[in-house]
């Protein structure tokens, strides 16, 4: 049975790849901050925050390199990959860069339609409009922008212009698992285990916890641990047990464990 449901998950891996991911293709963005994001996501493999803000600060060494710079007030915003949160900062920077940032988005230039997913989600140089968010979101998943499919994702979950939907927020994540972003793996690991928008199935749990924690995510590490061996939880005070009872009693186990890699919004 085992057997079967991992070859069930990775039938619609296959199937799920076949979203027009190369689209991201459609930017004028540097290649070092497409690698950068790469890094961050683990689209390569593995998370490498380090490597992501080494590839990010070099290519934004280019001040007029609106794309880098806008990532830069990204990063900024939340602490993100590996920075220091600055979110005054982040907003003066949005402010200079947005209007191009727009016009780039107007263009079809994909990554650019992100940012402005992220500067309305966000606040970022315009007022939060969750609404435009989704928007901005949609437009660049729908050109198969990996982080922007997992975003709607988000938006989904947490009702930011949109109402709650945990089975909604579960189908883009499994699009943006299946090309390889690590977060939406660990996310899909705690829906199937608490039964929030699926079905509860611990085997699938363990599947998605175990794609995540291969690639470095420590908190999913722990969970699929603590899945396999159940007497890690015999102690409620044990910091691998955070979730042991609340992921499946609550939809804020991720707000309450806000260091879970960086910040909900990715």
């Amino acid at each position: 049975m085992k057997f079967f449901i991992h070859i069930c998950i990775y039938t619609s891996l296959t199937l799920l790849s076949v979203f027009d991911l190369g689209a991201q293709s459609s930017t004028i963005a540097d290649d070092r901050l497409l690698k950068a994001i790469d890094h961050y996501t683990g689209v390569i493999g593995t998370v490498n925050d380090t490597r992501a803000k080494e590839l990010l600060l070099e290519v934004s060494q280019n001040e007029d390199d609106a794309l880098a710079q806008m990532w830069i007030a990204r990063v900024l915003s939340t602490g993100r990959m590996g920075f220091q949160q600055n979110l005054s900062k982040a907003k003066q920077m949005a402010e200079g860069i947005l209007t191009e940032i727009g016009a780039l988005a107007d263009s079809g230039d994909v990554e650019a339609i992100f940012l402005m997913g992220t500067a309305h989600d966000e606040g970022l140089g315009t007022e939060i409009d969750y609404k435009q968010a989704l928007h901005w979101y949609k437009a660049a998943a729908k050109e198969g922008h990996i982080l922007a499919i997992h975003n709607v994702g988000n938006m989904y979950r947490d009702g930011r212009g949109v109402n709650v939907d945990h089975s909604e927020a579960a189908t883009w994540w499994l699009q943006a698992a299946a090309a390889g972003d690590i977060i939406p793996a660990l996310r899909l690991g705690e829906a199937y285990e608490a039964g929030r928008g699926v079905h509860r199935n611990i085997e699938k749990a363990k599947f998605w916890y175990s794609k995540a924690a291969e690639a470095g995510n420590d908190l999913a590490d722990r969970a699929l641990k603590r899945l396999l061996n159940p007497k890690i939880c015999s102690s409620p005070q044990k910091e691998e047990c955070y979730n042991c009872r609340d992921v499946q009693n609550t939809d804020n186990v991720n707000e309450q464990k806000h260091h879970i890699t960086n910040h909900l919004r990715v």
